[in-house]
């Protein structure tokens, strides 16, 4: 990589329980109208909490059908009788935006992919141990990597 580390700034959300009372919409009910160009934003932009250092898993399954996968991810995020939380990262804040207020994000942090490239606590390398776990754990190196479903560069 020329220039250096690549940095993804990260977005934690903690959006609450919808209430239309005090301005928090159910993201379910205001996302399912969204366009396709908007539904790939938040399907390849939303991750779960980093659970192993240097890895991010998708926030849901991806299948080849757009249309699937968005409503798995809307059954994911429906805040309607609890609070969500999961992480973003810039182009799906932008979709977010338009539906949260800004209180519903609770920090945020830079993620550095190089990680991946370091030596984890056994000697072994981040690489190896993501093909030790689930499929999903994917190891990138470019932000396109990253934004762009590694098996469905074709379909999509």
């Amino acid at each position: 990589m020329l220039g250096g580390p690549m940095m993804v700034h990260l977005y934690d959300y903690e959006v609450p329980v919808a209430d239309v009372a005090a301005g928090i919409p159910n993201l379910r009910e205001r996302l399912k109208e969204l366009g396709e160009a908007d539904r790939k934003v938040l399907l390849t932009g939303l991750f779960k909490r980093e659970r192993m250092p240097g890895t991010m898993e998708r926030l849901t399954t991806l299948v080849a059908d757009v249309d699937t996968a968005f409503g798995d991810l809307l059954t994911t995020l429906d805040n309607g009788a609890r609070a969500r939380s999961f992480v973003a990262i810039d182009e799906a804040k932008a979709i977010l935006d338009r539906y949260l207020p800004a209180d519903a994000v609770s920090g945020t942090h830079d993620w550095d992919v190089a990680r991946l490239l370091e030596p984890y606590g056994d000697g072994s390398y981040h690489g190896k141990l993501l093909k030790r776990t689930r499929k999903q754990l994917r190891s990138v190196s470019s932000r396109d990597a990253l934004t762009t479903p590694f098996l469905f560069r074709r379909e999509w």
